[in-house]
């Protein structure tokens, strides 16, 4: 297999066994010791462990926020890089930082630009959308959105 045809499969891997079947015991045979996300929807308050670690705690607290399968919507690989888009369609069951359960239906959407070396995920550059998530669930006001608004 070439290094892309590594790359692509790994990254449906890492889809597929963590964010979709929650078996976060091949974490350790997928994501590098020292792994790094790039994500400016974390607050920077939070205390984020970098590695192995960190990816952990991300992957399981996206769990417990939202109870619905996450999706690959489309995922191009492009040497030793990933990017996929991704959707994630369920309901709010857990806290996210100061907001409590909404039980409303949500869609959360996100781009990520992931790179590997030795067939691990080293780093993540990821965009999430958080706006229409906070919208759903009543947080913002959809108002805020609308032409008349600005």
């Amino acid at each position: 297999m070439s290094t892309q045809e590594d790359t692509e499969a790994i990254a449906r891997q890492i889809f597929e066994e963590i964010w979709q079947n929650h078996n976060y015991d091949v974490i350790d045979e997928l994501v590098a010791k020292d792994y790094v996300l790039h994500d400016p929807s974390m607050p920077e308050e939070t205390e984020w462990p970098a590695g192995r670690d960190g990816y952990r705690q991300m992957a399981e607290m996206g769990s417990e926020i939202i109870d619905g399968p996450l999706e690959i919507e489309q995922l191009l690989p492009a040497g030793d890089h990933v990017v996929i888009r991704w959707k994630q369609t369920g309901t709010h069951v857990g806290e996210m930082e100061e907001i409590d359960p909404t039980n409303e239906e949500v869609t959360v959407t996100g781009i990520e630009i992931d790179r590997f070396e030795n067939g691990q995920l080293v780093e993540t550059w990821q965009e999430v959308g958080m706006i229409p998530m906070l919208t759903q669930i009543g947080i913002l006001s959809e108002d805020l959105f609308s032409p008349e608004a600005s």
